[in-house]
């Protein structure tokens, strides 16, 4: 029987406005381009699943590394050093923590599964102010437990972001659920460390580069969704075990 849920939070209870540009956007306002090696190494050179310990002492730390990562792709980019700083700040402006839309279905479904006395957290690969970012969303407090990568110092999928939220929940993974739109971090991931899954993509984003072809992605423990309804729907079918009953 199920005893928690455990949500990514971008793509899964939240994104930035339609209306936010993109930091390619950006830069193509400033007369550059991005070219599709300098984006592919952004998104695809292997930092999810990596520790980054070094980088997560504090803020100041975490923030000085992304800045490091945003200034080698703006100079593999053709952007001179002296134009670096208005591009920065330009994108600290856009980023998704300064505004954030949560989707419309997940205030009353976190409300029901609270109701149910199912604990709930967050396991997400974001940068240190994912509390700020929550509360851009108007979900302050929704969940019991919040973990950023940025603070634990590994990416999903690395074991040790699990372990560290499945510790935070004193639960064993048997009993958690795991909700996320991204393969390889939301189900791969959750699996090896014992959750089962729902491997939640909603109809508006483009392709999962992490994930199988549709023909392969029938897996015991996961179920396919488009939207958090289909928590409770699981939720039914395995059965909640709230705390009056641990």
């Amino acid at each position: 029987m199920l005893q928690a849920v455990v949500f990514d939070f971008y793509n899964t209870l939240a994104e930035s406005p339609e209306s936010r540009p993109h930091w390619e956007q950006i830069l193509g306002e400033l007369g550059y381009s991005v070219p599709a090696e300098v984006r592919d190494t952004w998104w695809n050179d292997g930092i999810d699943g990596t520790e980054h310990d070094e980088h997560s002492v504090s803020r100041d730390h975490y923030v000085a590394w992304q800045h490091m990562r945003v200034r080698n792709a703006l100079g593999r980019c053709g952007v001179p050093d002296d134009v670096h700083d208005e591009v920065v700040t330009r994108m600290r402006a856009a980023t998704p923590s300064g505004g954030m839309d949560a989707y419309d279905e997940v205030g009353d479904v976190l409300a029901e599964l609270r109701a149910r006395g199912l604990t709930l957290a967050i396991c997400s690969n974001w940068d240190w102010d994912l509390h700020e970012a929550l509360a851009a969303a108007g979900l302050t407090g929704v969940v019991d437990v919040v973990v950023s990568s940025a603070w634990v110092g590994a990416r999903k999928p690395h074991p040790r972001i699990y372990a560290h939220t499945l510790a935070a929940l004193e639960i064993d993974p048997e009993h958690v659920l795991f909700v996320g739109d991204t393969w390889s971090c939301d189900v791969d991931g959750p699996l090896a460390a014992g959750m089962q899954s729902i491997y939640l993509r909603r109809d508006h984003l483009g392709d999962d580069l992490t994930a199988p072809g549709p023909d392969d992605r029938a897996r015991p423990g996961v179920t396919p969704a488009r939207d958090l309804h289909a928590v409770l729907e699981v939720v039914d079918a395995r059965g909640a075990l709230d705390a009056t009953q641990r």
